[in-house]
């Protein structure tokens, strides 16, 4: 803006605003929509619809449930799960008036109705250190920028005091005027919502007076007040009330009956229904089937709904979370520490389906036993499970099949017996036609280490690093381990 005296700074928030504030400005909430005949707040809708109540508690209960656990990736630990420090024990308890579930609840249920919600933080610890949070709601709080992009929020119910931006954590949804306050998704519904109000207005009305029987009547000529009065009470009578609905009227002489039906566009009343229903869903990105929507629900794609609510809806809801614990509060703590939430217990497939995934981590040495248990709610095996195991029937290219080097190996190992023929090497292994090779008799001082390198070889090692492990332990036998690799190589191969 340019002034008599020059050019006056915006604050940085101005530049992603459709109407920037140049001054000082305290930006206000936004706190209802208008319906047909009435302006209805945000949490009134909460209460008066079902689907929005629905959709809403769906979300935040699903939020609220998760563990949310500390991670400490400060060297030279690595990654590693923190329980003991300030950080996870403020998450553990974090609000000194409100159990961890309702506080996480209340927290993601008044974002998601409102657009938007606010922690004030607690510094009782040593150095200001954040000791807990106090819900603030966002229908009651102002905020004031500076000209430098400075805010501080102020409490209606507490006007004279001013709160720093250091102490709030803000939660906020996406809105396109402006970075300041949050849009709640309700406004995306206003249309729908107002004509929810009224259909609902309308039936309630229609039930109440009731004023519509099932037939209509025509009177020849004229009554006088006296029959109009007398024919009107005993219409009311008659008809007057849900529970008089679709009754037998006796008239008097003169009348005719002509019977009455919805029109069509009253009976798409159930269909209008239905379709605001599906808006709610698509506003709010929730699969019908999690919500107890079952017209296309089929027994193929009903768990796979179920799994991608937290799979595509939740995962947004749950990052932004984590986004702003790790800018507002993780920051503030020594080391690299960030708060996540815990979603692998809720991703979990069906019973069989898990078994099999764990069964086939651990055959192929990517997971242990150990790691494999909690998952099935087991207790600790002991050092056995903490253990990679893999199938030893896979072995590296170019080396010969596990079958043939166990029969080598037992071969090998066989030392003690004589042997009446000699060993015939099958052409895989030499390339060529089948060769006798006679058997040998091996020195004293390499027999012992004759069975050691069998042993190493039908554990699917060479021969060279069978003979490299032996001279690792008997740096000093190595001639005796030579001959003995001399005397397995006689026997094997040509």
């Amino acid at each position: 803006m340019i002034t008599s005296s020059g050019f006056t700074p915006i604050a940085p928030q101005a530049f992603a605003e459709t109407a920037p504030m140049f001054y000082s400005s305290y930006f206000v909430p936004r706190t209802g929509l208008e319906l047909e005949l009435r302006f209805a707040t945000y949490g009134e809708m909460y209460r008066v619809q079902p689907m929005i109540n629905a959709v809403i508690n769906k979300l935040a209960n699903n939020v609220a449930r998760l563990n949310l656990f500390v991670w400490d990736e400060s060297p030279p630990t690595g990654k590693k799960l923190d329980q003991a420090g300030p950080y996870a024990q403020l998450m553990a308890d974090p609000c000194p008036t409100m159990d961890t579930f309702s506080f996480l609840r209340w927290t993601w249920a008044t974002r998601q109705i409102y657009g938007e919600s606010y922690w004030i933080k607690l510094r009782e610890g040593r150095g200001r250190q954040i000791t807990g949070f106090v819900p603030m709601h966002p229908a009651m709080t102002q905020i004031h920028r500076h000209q430098d992009g400075s805010l501080l929020y102020r409490f209606m119910g507490r006007p004279n005091e001013e709160i720093p931006e250091d102490d709030v954590v803000p939660f906020r949804e996406y809105n396109p005027d402006g970075t300041m306050r949050g849009l709640s998704r309700l406004e995306a519904l206003r249309s729908t919502l107002m004509n929810e109000d009224s259909s609902r207005r309308a039936t309630e009305s229609w039930w109440k007076r009731m004023g519509r029987p099932s037939f209509a009547f025509k009177v020849d000529g004229k009554l006088n007040p006296t029959a109009k009065e007398r024919l009107r009470e005993q219409f009311e009578q008659q008809y007057a009330g849900s529970s008089n609905a679709g009754g037998v009227i006796v008239l008097e002489n003169g009348t005719d009956v002509t019977p009455l039906q919805l029109t069509a566009e009253e009976m798409q009343y159930i269909e209008s229904r239905r379709f605001s229903r599906e808006e709610v869903c698509t506003v709010f990105d929730m699969p019908p089937a999690a919500l107890q929507i079952m017209d296309r629900a089929t027994f193929s794609n009903i768990t796979e709904n179920m799994r991608s609510v937290y799979r595509d809806t939740m995962a947004p809801h749950v990052e932004e979370f984590e986004s702003v614990l790790d800018r507002h509060v993780g920051a503030e703590f020594n080391g690299d520490k960030y708060a996540r939430f815990a979603v692998d217990e809720v991703l979990r497939g069906d019973f069989e389906k898990r078994a099999l995934a764990h069964a086939q981590l651990v055959q192929s040495g990517i997971e242990k036993p150990a790691e494999a248990r909690p998952a099935f709610d087991l207790d600790d095996a002991g050092a056995v499970a903490d253990k990679l195991y893999a199938n030893s029937a896979i072995q590296p290219l170019g080396e010969p099949p596990m079958t043939e080097r166990l029969a080598i190996a037992g071969q090998v190992g066989d030392v003690t017996q004589p042997r009446e023929r000699p060993i015939i090497v099958p052409p895989a292994v030499t390339g060529g036609t089948p060769t006798a090779v006679p058997a040998l008799p091996a020195g004293a001082s390499a027999q012992k280490f004759i069975r050691d390198i069998g042993g190493y070889i039908g554990s699917g090692k060479s021969i060279q690093e069978a003979a490299r492990a032996l001279l690792a332990k008997h740096p000093d036998d190595i001639d005796a381990i030579q001959e003995a690799c001399a005397q397995i190589i006689e026997r094997t191969v040509q």
